[in-house]
Order: structure tokens, then sequence, then C-alpha cells
């Protein structure tokens, strides 16, 4: 299938196919949404006036974020637009108007509350440590061993959803070695997700920049980029497994 290099796409290893998701269709909406966000100055909603919210954010240390909109249809055929944030903005997990995480926010402060604080003081004691110090090497281990077992447990937390009414583990979907933190946890597995659980039927699917330029200059205000290839597709294709059916009528060779 002819693609563009904006397209969401993944290799589902179940059905041995790539499913594929245009952007083309839902820029016109994204587009529309990053003006509305500038002319705003602030992601939220009229009338909200948040100062986590504001747009100056993406312009200081954080160094911009990806945002997404996902085109569907309900079951009565009318469109439905969603909109999406990778990860927190400035902290907040969710935001009124816009697709919640796929983990449960309460789940993961829960998760994170014993071990986080812990990494961060081995941290701490590394940092006054000289690297010739022997005590160093067993600190680091000890983070190390520490950061995984917290990472494992994190990435439990995520059971994306496809359009053939599966769940699973983001360990049983992911196609490669290791999974980068932040897995899960970007717009498009979101907006996907969320489409799914609530029997929406995705018809176009845009990612955008919005902020300072990042560090390796791949990215730069207003830019469209597809999901990214570290994180999301390797999981991609099994959140899109049944769309063709549901968009087509019948599974697209």
């Amino acid at each position: 299938m002819t693609r563009s290099v904006e397209d969401c796409a993944g290799f589902c290893r179940d059905c041995g196919r790539e499913h594929v998701l245009p952007a083309a269709p839902a820029m016109p909406h994204a587009l529309a949404l990053m003006a509305e966000m500038e002319a705003r100055g602030s992601i939220a909603a009229p009338g909200c006036d948040d100062p986590r919210l504001g747009l100056d954010y993406l312009f200081g240390p954080a160094r911009g974020q990806m945002f997404g909109v996902l085109v569907c249809q309900d079951g009565r055929g009318n469109e439905r637009v969603l909109k999406a944030f990778s990860g927190q903005y400035n902290g907040v997990w969710e935001v009124p108007g816009w697709v919640p995480p796929i983990v449960d926010p309460a789940r993961f402060q829960s998760t994170i509350r014993d071990d986080e604080p812990r990494i961060k003081a081995l941290t701490a004691r590394i940092a006054a440590l000289s690297p010739e110090d022997p005590l160093r090497r067993d600190l680091l281990a000890e983070r190390r061993a520490l950061s995984a077992g917290l990472m494992e447990r994190i990435f439990d937390l995520y059971r994306p959803a496809n359009f053939r009414g599966q769940s699973r583990a983001l360990r049983d979907v992911f196609l490669g070695r290791a999974m980068p933190t932040g897995t899960g946890e970007c717009c498009a597995p979101k907006l996907l997700h969320h489409a799914a659980l609530h029997g929406l039927v995705p018809m176009a699917l845009a990612e955008f920049y919005v902020g300072r330029e990042n560090l390796s200059g791949t990215r730069t205000h207003g830019r469209f980029c597809a999901p990214c290839a570290e994180k999301c597709r390797p999981i991609l294709g099994f959140m899109l497994c049944g769309i063709d059916e549901l968009r087509f009528g019948a599974a697209t060779p």
C-alpha cells in the first residue's frame, strides 16, 4: 500500500500485514487546532485559566511537544474529531477536551511512589562521588536494577486496545527488543486506544509539533510528523488491526 511519510502505520504480526491510516484528510483539522491553540495561547478550553496549560511552556526549556488529531466516524456515520498531546503537559496528565492517557494516572503515581524517590536519592549520591570511587560502581548497579524493575511495573499498566476488541500488555505487542521509556504515551496510541474503546472508526490521523525546535533539529514548530519509529510504530500494527474491515467492509491485502 502506497503511503506518505506522515501516515500512521505499523506491522501486525497477528495478521502478518502492515496497517496504514492516512494523514492527509486529518491535516485541515490539525491546522485548525494549531491555529486555535496559538490564538488562545493555551491548550485549555475557553474559560479555563490554568497557568500550567499555557503555550509559552512549549517555547522554553520543554522544547516543544507533539499533538495529534484523529478523524473518526461513530456508529451513525457522523464525523468525530479527537485530539491528544503526547505524554503529560507540563506535569498534567488529563486536560478537559483532550483524549486521556492509556494508563490510569492514579495507578501510575502509586506505582512510582516508592521507587522514584529512591532512584533520585541514588542519583544524588552517585553525582557526589568521584568516578574512581568503588562505591560509585555499586550504586550505579543498584540504580540500574531499581530502574529496570520500575519500568517493568510501569509497562504492565499499559494495555492498548485494537479494533478487533483485543487488549494486551505492551510487552506482548511491541515489535523489537527493549521498549523505550514513554512507550504508549504518544499521541497516536492515545487516540487509537480511545477510539477503539468507544466504538469509533478511525479515518485519518495527523500529528504535528508545537514549540521550540528539539535538540536534534528534527522537529520544528508547525511541522507534521509521522508517529515515531522508536515508541509508536512497534505497537501501532497491533493497535490498527481491524480498521480495514471497519473502514472498507473487508480485509485489504
